[in-house]
Order: structure tokens, then C-alpha cells, then sequence
């Protein structure tokens, strides 16, 4: 595994966090720009007032707008194409994505389709592009979007329905809004679900091979946050301090991945995602503690510091006893938070499990895992959670 002899931490995205946050950004804006494009799912959005306010405040600070309102889950890569052609005849400054992981993915693709020639399939497919793509803002209004701060975008290939990344320094958002009351809309499934989603990439994050004093310090935090919060969200889905602990606990994810590296859950999440109609965010949850006995005995040290964290008493057991307790932690808020915890359960195939592993293999930040792993290997966690 290759090991970084550097830590190089850079996050040039403006964030911004709070409760009603949203309410400065047509101040924020009028100093760079006067007219936005806005990408959203105008349905969802729509219903749960979060649009009507946007244009509001745009309004109220003379900031025009063009909208395209009909991103939908897993966009197909002409609807990409379409909107990097309106975004460059806009001739905008900023785009504003407004909504889930689809919307901003989807956002932040059209926006550098917008500098530059060709179709999304292209780049999904290994073209190389200009360091040049025009502003994006993200406005995300579920937690555990990493790509609101980073300087990539994931979007499901409608060619061959496979998940793929795209990265160039462009991509960094200029600036990113998480508000806490934006979430109060999503559904408890989904709150949960984004919530262990937050869990598995700061796992991940703590334990892979990339890690460092930096990542390890807000992947730690993160996993604390969310463990002392989840279950109490659970309970009460419409206490805004919880969800503001669980956004904060995603930004720290967030932050710490952009110098560490996600592994075997992301990519077995992707996978699943891109090849079935599986919800991405609850497969973290369903796949993180098969994932986590695969790496137990890589790092069972900082296993002790994730049990630690989740509130688990390790009082006089040995280490291994105390990594076991990390599991286990897990495995007690998913049935706290009433998750199914077979992959049988969902809309999944058990014939689609080879091709999936293999999927999943492909991923190039499979490199930082703390254990090697194979493609017989993710057969073998995919088979053992069904």
C-alpha cells in the first residue's frame, strides 16, 4: 500500500455553517455577481419551500436567476450535456446546486462542461479537460455529500451504469452553505441513512493507509459527534441541534477526507448504487461491519479509538476485545436506528454480486485500504451481508 510522505491539506471553499445560514447568500452574492444559475430538483425542492426561499433572497438582493428545476436521481449524461449548454449561454459567473447528491454531482459536471468541449461521457471515460470550470455554490440539503467541498464529481455513467469519478482542481465549489434547517424536509429514512453514511466514510477515513494527524483528528471527532447523536435524531427527527451535530459531523468527514482517502464500504456503496436501484447511502450502513471485521486485524489500535468513540466501555479487555467493541457499536446502532441489515432485504440480485465486486475493484482509492483486498475478497463481504 502506498504511504504518503506529506500531509497536504488544501480546502480553498468559502464554508459557511449554521442555522439559517442560507439567509446571507444574496448579500455574499451581489458582491461577485449579479446573475446565478440555479440546479435543483424543483419538485422536491419546491415542496419543501427550500427554492421559493433561494429566489427570495436572490430577489431581495437584486440577483437574477435562470433555473433549471428537473435534475433527477442519476441523471442520464445527455441531461448533464443539456445543462453545461444552458450554464455557457447563460454566460453566469455562479452556479448555485441546490439539493441531494445528484444535484450537486450533477451541478458542479455541467458547470465544467460549461469551460470546456464535449460530452460528461468523455470525461467519465478518462478525457482530460482545462483547469477551468465555472463557480459552483453548494447548497446541500442532506448531510454526507463530500462533494460539496471537493474538487471532484461523481455521477452514475447512463452508458453502462457504473459510478465514476471525475477530478481537476476547478472543482473545488467557491463556496459552500450547510444549513441544518434545510435538512428538516428529509425523511426519517433518509436522515438516518445519510447519517450512517457520515459513519462509514469517517471510519473509513481514520483507518485508511492515507491517513494522518490532520484526517485522524476530524475523523475521530466526527465519529464521536455521530455517535453520541444519531440514535437521539432517530428519536426526534425535528430537533435542528441534533441535525446541525450530524451536518457538522459530515463537514469534519468531509474535510478530513481531502486528505485521507474513503475505501471498501464507498466503493462497495458506488457499486451497489450504479448497478441496482439501491439507495447509496443505507448500503454504507449494510455493508460497514463486514467491511470492518475485513480490516479488524490491520488496525486494531485505532478500532480501540473508534469503540472509544462510540461510547463503548473498554475497561480492562484486551485490544483485540476492544476492537471487537467497534463492531459491535456499529452493529447496535443499526438496530437502534431500525436499519434491515441484510443486502437481501433491499432490491438487490445475489446473480449481481460478482459483477458488482468486480465494479467496485476498479476504484482507484481501493489503494489507501488498510488491508489489501481483492475482487474475491469483495465478493466474499457482499455474499456474507446478503
Amino acid at each position: 500500500m502506498p504511504k504518503l510522505s506529506a500531509i497536504e491539506f488544501f480546502s480553498p471553499t468559502r464554508i459557511y455553517f449554521g442555522a439559517d445560514v442560507i439567509n446571507r447568500i444574496g448579500e455574499d452574492l451581489i458582491e461577485v455577481t449579479d446573475k446565478v444559475f440555479i440546479v435543483t430538483d424543483g419538485e422536491s425542492m419546491r415542496h419543501a419551500g427550500h427554492l421559493d426561499k433561494l429566489e427570495t433572497l436572490l430577489e431581495k438582493s437584486g440577483v437574477e436567476f435562470v433555473i433549471y428545476d428537473t435534475i433527477p436521481r442519476d441523471p442520464a449524461n445527455e441531461i448533464i450535456d443539456e445543462v453545461g449548454t444552458l450554464i455557457r449561454q447563460s454566460r453566469v459567473k455562479i452556479v448555485i446546486a441546490l439539493g441531494g447528491r445528484s444535484v450537486i454531482n450533477s451541478a458542479k459536471a455541467a458547470a465544467y462542461l460549461a469551460k470546456n468541449e464535449g460530452s460528461i461521457t468523455d470525461y467519465l471515460n478518462g478525457r482530460e479537460g482545462l483547469d477551468e470550470a465555472v463557480s459552483v455554490i453548494t447548497i446541500p440539503t442532506i448531510p454526507g455529500i463530500v462533494e460539496s467541498i471537493s474538487s471532484e464529481f461523481v455521477l452514475k455513467d447512463s452508458k453502462d451504469k457504473v459510478k465514476k469519478y471525475y477530478q481537476n482542481k476547478s472543482l473545488y465549489p467557491y463556496a459552500c452553505y450547510l444549513d441544518p434547517s434545510l435538512t428538516l424536509s428529509l425523511p426519517l429514512n433518509y436522515t438516518v441513512g445519510s447519517g450512517f453514511a457520515v459513519l462509514a466514510l469517517a471510519i473509513e477515513s481514520y483507518i485508511s493507509s492515507a491517513a494522518n494527524t490532520i484526517s485522524d483528528s476530524l475523523a475521530i471527532h466526527a465519529i464521536e459527534i455521530l455517535g453520541k447523536t444519531l440514535k437521539p435524531l432517530f428519536l426526534n427527527k425535528e430537533d435542528v441541534s441534533l441535525r446541525s451535530s450530524v451536518l457538522m459531523a459530515s463537514l469534519l468527514t468531509s474535510l478530513a477526507l481531502l486528505t485521507s482517502s474513503p475505501g471498501i464500504c464507498h466503493a462497495l456503496a458506488l457499486a451497489l448504487s450504479g448497478k441496482t436501484n439501491a439507495y447509496q447511502n443505507i448500503m454504507y450502513a449494510v455493508i460497514l461491519p463486514h467491511v470492518m471485521e475485513f480490516n479488524l486485524t490491520a488496525v486494531p489500535n485505532k478500532y480501540v479509538q473508534i469503540a472509544r468513540a462510540l461510547g463503548e466501555d473498554i475497561s480492562n479487555i484486551t485490544v483485540v476485545e476492544a476492537a471487537i467493541k467497534a463492531i459491535e457499536g456499529v452493529r447496535k446502532l443499526l438496530f437502534d436506528l431500525k436499519i434491515p441489515q441484510r443486502l437481501s432485504e433491499y432490491d438487490i440480485k445475489k446473480e449481481d454480486l460478482p459483477l458488482v465486486s468486480g465494479l467496485a475493484r476498479r476504484y482507484k482509492f481501493l489503494s489507501y485500504t488498510p488491508s489489501p483486498i481483492t475482487r474475491e475478497d469483495m465478493l466474499n463481504i457482499l455474499m456474507t451481508a446478503y
